[in-house]
């Protein structure tokens, strides 16, 4: 019952993913904590696991179809991302060894709700832009983007699709595009990290759970990125808004929740 619960978040955060740009894991994450069942570690690595398969999917369809990338900026910004995930997981892992998870939970509750009413609010009300071209300011933007969504524990993607509309003058649509491709470097580099500091024990017990998740990451992969093809930009603004305000809600109760456990 737990896994087809799971698949099914899954499917919806990464159909959404796609989509709009959002990767999965700002939905995956505040779900799973939601239903509190495994802990944070846990949590994140299903997230991961699914959001780079997301990824994966929807990255070679949109090559598939020819779109236009600025490989440049994608470069640069995963690369900072990359440097950003590593500094981010650093200092989660130090506060981890002195704050209880329930205390971590909450923190991160609160942050990445403040951190998305700021993005609902720019991206369906601003109409203000820059378009960075340094390339050390571009890395420096992926620097903090790959520590934020490291810090929080989601792949990054709803701010991505906001400092992708601020500092490089893109639409919804095609911020969405970016972000998802900007996210399969963040997610593979963050799966790197995780195998590589705690090995892959901890997580042998989740192959049931992974058997059911994987093919919900693909579909929503390919259903996510279809949709993106097939939908205007103002139509994407609207949807990505509407799941912003959701999530707001969702990480403000489990905020609370976790300070009055």
């Amino acid at each position: 019952m737990l896994t087809a619960i799971y698949s099914a978040v899954i499917l919806a955060a990464t159909t959404l993913g796609a989509f709009v740009g959002l990767g999965g894991g700002v939905i995956i994450k505040p779900v799973l904590d939601y239903i509190g069942r495994e802990p944070r570690m846990q949590v994140d690595f299903l997230s991961a696991v699914a959001v780079f398969t997301m990824s994966v999917v929807s990255t070679g369809k949109y090559i598939k179809r020819r779109e236009k990338f600025d490989f440049g900026i994608i470069i640069f910004i995963a690369v900072g991302s990359i440097a950003g995930g590593y500094l981010g997981s650093a200092v989660m892992d130090f506060i981890g060894v002195y704050i209880q998870q329930s205390t971590i939970r909450c923190i991160q509750a609160f942050v990445l709700a403040a951190l998305l009413t700021a993005v609902s609010i720019y991206v369906g009300k601003c109409r203000f832009s820059f378009h960075l071209k340094n390339k050390l300011a571009i890395l420096t933007v992926g620097l903090v983007l790959g520590f934020t969504a490291s810090f929080l524990g989601i792949g990054g993607g709803p701010i991505n699709v906001a400092v992708l509309t601020l500092f490089f003058s893109m639409n919804v649509k095609e911020s969405a595009v970016y972000s998802v491709a900007i996210i399969f470097f963040s997610q593979l580099s963050k799966l790197i990290t995780i195998f590589a500091s705690s090995g892959i024990e901890p997580y042998a017990h989740q192959w049931k759970t992974l058997i059911f998740i994987l093919p919900a990451a693909v579909i929503g992969g390919f259903v996510g990125s279809s949709l993106n093809r097939k939908t205007d930009d103002g139509l994407i603004r609207k949807v990505f808004v509407s799941v912003m305000i959701l999530l707001v809600c969702l990480n403000l109760y489990n905020g609370f929740t976790s300070l009055t456990a």
